[in-house]
C-alpha cells in the first residue's frame, strides 16, 4: 500500500510540471497554417496584413452554436470573418416600398416601387476614410444623389431579427465592423482596383454579406483572378462553370451579396453570385437566398481541426501573466462563453494538489504502519 501510494503521487506531481501548449490567439493558430498552392489559407496580396482562404474545399470549417460556418479571412486587426454555410431562406434585398425618395435628386426612385441598392441610410454610411456622408452615386463617376433615410430591409432584417435570434454566447463574439459598400464596375480586369471601387464607401454594423469580391478571392484557379472573368455577360466561362470545384464559396442556389453592380441610371439592381459560379445583377425587389456574413472578436481561441467533421469551436482567449509581487500566474479573463478548454495553470495546480494529498497519505500510513510493528 505504502509503495502504491508513493507510486501514484510521483506520476502525478510528474504531470503536473509537463509542458502543455500555451493557449494562443485564433489569427495566430491560423495564420501557422498558409499556404501558396492547393486548398488553405493563403496571404491576400491586395490588402495588406491579411489573409484569405481559398480553394473547393479548405479546412476552415466552424462551429457556433449548432450552426457551420465558414473562415473566409483573417483581418489585420485579428478579427476573423465568417460566414453561414447554408442559407437562411429567401429574401429581397431591399423590398420596393421601404424607402421612396423625396425628390428627383434622391438616391432612390421617387415612385419607391422598385427598391434601392445602397446598402446603408444617411446616418450609417462613410467614405472610404470613415467620415459620414450624406450623398452617394449608384455608377461609377456618377452625380452625387441625396442618400436614404433607412438601412434596405435586408439590412435591418441581418442586424435586428437575425442578430437577436442568436445566443448570447455568439453575440458576444460578434464585432462592428466597416464593411466596403462602394458600386463595383463589372470590367474591370484588376482586382486591385476593385478593391479600390468597394471600399471607397463603408457601412460599419454588425451582420452583412459577402461581397463580390469575397466570392472571387475565394477561389484557387490561377486564371480567374478579376470582377470580369466572373461576369457573366462577357466574362470567362471557364471560370465560373468549373468555379465549383475551386471555390468554396460557391453558392448552392442564387444569393444576394452585399456589392452593388455600377451601372448607369440604374439604382435598384445588386450585385449576386449564382448557383452557376458567375457574378450578376438582379433588381433589389427579387427574392435570393442569404448567407450571413460576420466578424468574430479577436480575443478568441480555436479547438478543431476545421474539416467538416471536426470543425474549429471558438472559445474566450485567456492571457497568462505574472503576479510581480507573489510571482504567481493570473488569468486576467476566464470566462468561458463557448467550449472553453482547460488552461494549463489550472489543471496543473489541480494535479499538483492531489499530488500533495498522495503524498501525505502515504507519510501518514508509513508512520502508522511503523508504530504498529514496534507494538
Amino acid at each position: 500500500m505504502k509503495k502504491l501510494f508513493f507510486t501514484l503521487s510521483v506520476i502525478l506531481l510528474s504531470i503536473s510540471f509537463y509542458p502543455v501548449k500555451a493557449m494562443e490567439k485564433t489569427a495566430d493558430i491560423l495564420k501557422k497554417n498558409v499556404v501558396t498552392s492547393g486548398d488553405g489559407l493563403y496571404v491576400d496580396s491586395t490588402i495588406d496584413g491579411r489573409y484569405i482562404y481559398r480553394g473547393g474545399n479548405p479546412n476552415n470549417y466552424i462551429k457556433l452554436g449548432d450552426d457551420l460556418y465558414r473562415i473566409i479571412s483573417v483581418e489585420k486587426d485579428g478579427t476573423i470573418k465568417v460566414v453561414k454555410q447554408d442559407s437562411i431562406g429567401e429574401t429581397p434585398w431591399d423590398k420596393g416600398d421601404s424607402r421612396p425618395s423625396k425628390a428627383g435628386d434622391d438616391f432612390c426612385y421617387s415612385t419607391g416601387s422598385l427598391g434601392c441598392k445602397v446598402w446603408g441610410s444617411n446616418e450609417t454610411m462613410l467614405d472610404e476614410s470613415g467620415n459620414k456622408v450624406i450623398q452617394m452615386s449608384w455608377e461609377i463617376g456618377g452625380n452625387l444623389k441625396n442618400l436614404p433615410e433607412k438601412e434596405s430591409t435586408l439590412n435591418t432584417y441581418l442586424n435586428n431579427d437575425f442578430y437577436n435570434g442568436l445566443s448570447d454566447n455568439i453575440k458576444e463574439y460578434i464585432k462592428e465592423k466597416y464593411w466596403g459598400v462602394g458600386v463595383i464596375n463589372y470590367n474591370q480586369e484588376d482586382l486591385k482596383e476593385s478593391v479600390k471601387e468597394e471600399t471607397a464607401y463603408k457601412w460599419k454594423g454588425k451582420v452583412a454579406l459577402i461581397s463580390a469580391i469575397d466570392y472571387i478571392k475565394g477561389s484557387n484557379n490561377s486564371a480567374c483572378i478579376s470582377i470580369k472573368d466572373y461576369y457573366y455577360a462577357n466574362g470567362n466561362s471557364s471560370c465560373y462553370n468549373n468555379s465549383e470545384t475551386h471555390n468554396y464559396l460557391y453558392p448552392k442556389n442564387s444569393e444576394w451579396t452585399i456589392s452593388s453592380y455600377s451601372e448607369n441610371a440604374n439604382r435598384y439592381n445588386s450585385s449576386i453570385t449564382t448557383g452557376r459560379g458567375y457574378l450578376g445583377y438582379q433588381h433589389t425587389w427579387i427574392n435570393m437566398y442569404v448567407r450571413p456574413a460576420f466578424y468574430l472578436s479577436s480575443e478568441t481561441t480555436l479547438n478543431g481541426e476545421g474539416t467538416e467533421t471536426n470543425p474549429y469551436t471558438v472559445s474566450k482567449y485567456v492571457e497568462e501573466t505574472k503576479d510581480e509581487e507573489n510571482n504567481n500566474e493570473v488569468d486576467i479573463d476566464n470566462r468561458q462563453l463557448v467550449e472553453v478548454p482547460s488552461t494549463s495553470a489550472q489543471m496543473s495546480i489541480i494535479i499538483a494538489s492531489i499530488g500533495i494529498i498522495f503524498i501525505s497519505l502515504a507519510v501518514i500510513i508509513t508512520k502508522k504502519m511503523t508504530k504498529n510493528k514496534r507494538i
